[in-house]
C-alpha cells in the first residue's frame, strides 16, 4: 500500500511538473547606445544604479550619436538610445519607436584657461582649431553657431567624428581651441574655459531617449526601470549641475 501511495505521489508530482509553464528568467542586463557627450555622467549614474540594483548589469556604449543610430538601424541589439539631437534618433525610429525630449546642450567655443583668445571673432587670428564632422550632431549645432555668428573666414584644421574626440584633441594640446559642448568644458573647468556663441539656440541641440522595441518585446523589465531612472527628478538634477539645461525640455 505504502509503495502505491508514494508511486501515485510520484505520478501527481511529475503532472504538475508538466502542467506548469517553465517561467523565463527576468532579463537583468541593460543595453545601452549613448552620445559620447554623456560619458562622464552616465558611467557614473549607471555604477549608481547597478549598485541600487544588486546582479544587474548595465552595458554603455558611447559614441557618435549618427554612428550609433546606423547601429542600431542595421541591427545591432540595444534596449536604450540617447542621442544628442533628434535626427540620429529618426535615423533609428525602425527600432526605437517612442523617443521623448530629453536634455538640452549647447556647443562653445573652448580653450586653455590660459589662453588670450576670449571672443569667437579670435578665431580669424591664426588660431589653429577643430569641431565635429558637419554630419555628427556636434558638429551641425557648431555650423549653425558659427553661421548665426557670421565673420569667421577660417576654416577648422579638422573635422572630428565625435565630441569625445574634439575634447580629446584640445585637451592634448594638438590645438587652440575647439567647438566642443558646454558641458565638457565644465567637466574640465580646471583646464579649459568657454567662449559663448551669441545666438545660443543655433549653439544647441536637442537630447533625446527612448527604449528599444525589441527590449518591449522580450519584457526587460529593468530596461523599462533603467530608462525611468534616468529621467527622475534627482537624475536629471544632476546632469542640471553638470550644465545640460532641463527647463524646456517637452
Amino acid at each position: 500500500m505504502k509503495k502505491l501511495i508514494a508511486l501515485a505521489l510520484v505520478c501527481a508530482c511529475a503532472q504538475m511538473a508538466i502542467a506548469l509553464p517553465a517561467r523565463a528568467a527576468s532579463p537583468t542586463t541593460v543595453t545601452v547606445f549613448a552620445a559620447s557627450s554623456l560619458q562622464v555622467q552616465y558611467t557614473a549614474l549607471a555604477k549608481k544604479f547597478m549598485a541600487a540594483h544588486p546582479g544587474s548589469k548595465i552595458n554603455i556604449s558611447f559614441g557618435s550619436s549618427t554612428t550609433l543610430a546606423s547601429q542600431i538601424a542595421a541591427g545591432a541589439p540595444v534596449d536604450i538610445f540617447v542621442s544628442a539631437d533628434r535626427t540620429s534618433m529618426a535615423s533609428a525610429s525602425s527600432e526605437i519607436s517612442s523617443a521623448a525630449d530629453y536634455l538640452v546642450n549647447q556647443v562653445v567655443l573652448a580653450v586653455p584657461s590660459t589662453s588670450s583668445v576670449t571672443k569667437i571673432s579670435d578665431l580669424n587670428n591664426s588660431v589653429k582649431w577643430i569641431q565635429c564632422a558637419h554630419t555628427v550632431p556636434c558638429g551641425i549645432a557648431a555650423d549653425k553657431a558659427l553661421a548665426a555668428e557670421g565673420g569667421i573666414s577660417t576654416t577648422p584644421v579638422s573635422l572630428e567624428p565625435s565630441a569625445a574626440s574634439t575634447l580629446a584633441k584640445l585637451l592634448a594640446g594638438a590645438v587652440d581651441g575647439a567647438i566642443v559642448y558646454k558641458t565638457d568644458v565644465i567637466a574640465n573647468s580646471n583646464k579649459l574655459k568657454a567662449i559663448y556663441f551669441k545666438d545660443s539656440e543655433a549653439a544647441s541641440t536637442t537630447y533625446q531617449i527612448g527604449i528599444s522595441k525589441s527590449a518591449v518585446a522580450k519584457k526587460n523589465r529593468l530596461a523599462s526601470i533603467f530608462l525611468s531612472n534616468m529621467k527622475s527628478k534627482n537624475v536629471l538634477a544632476s546632469l542640471a549641475k553638470a550644465g545640460f539645461q532641463i527647463e524646456g525640455v517637452k
